[in-house]
């Protein structure tokens, strides 16, 4: 089991949710899963995650729900977190090297 989780949630934010991908896949340690949660998004966010789930640079998991705002995206992040650290990062924010 992974120590961390990184959870992200979303909601038509494909256009920025690269970079934010990028940041993690160069991070050194990769002791963390990235838990990504799409609230109701209708851009094509999801064929972009499953893309990078294909790649598997990263463990990625992927959460779709209906549109419930971010309180719910947090809320349900809460909810599937397995490890015993979490962090959110917003999908339009990055992190830097080694953070």
């Amino acid at each position: 089991m992974k120590t961390l989780t990184v959870f992200t949630p979303t909601f038509n934010r494909a256009y920025c949710l690269g970079q934010c991908y990028q940041s993690l896949i160069n991070q050194t340690s990769q002791d963390f899963c990235w838990l990504i949660i799409d609230d109701g998004s209708s851009d094509n966010t999801k064929d972009l995650v499953n893309q990078w789930i294909k790649e598997n640079n990263i463990e990625i998991h992927y959460h779709y729900q209906e549109n419930q705002g971010m309180h719910g995206g947090h809320n349900s992040a809460y909810k599937l977190v397995e490890t015993p650290l979490n962090v959110c990062i917003d999908s339009d924010d990055f992190m830097p090297n080694d953070a």
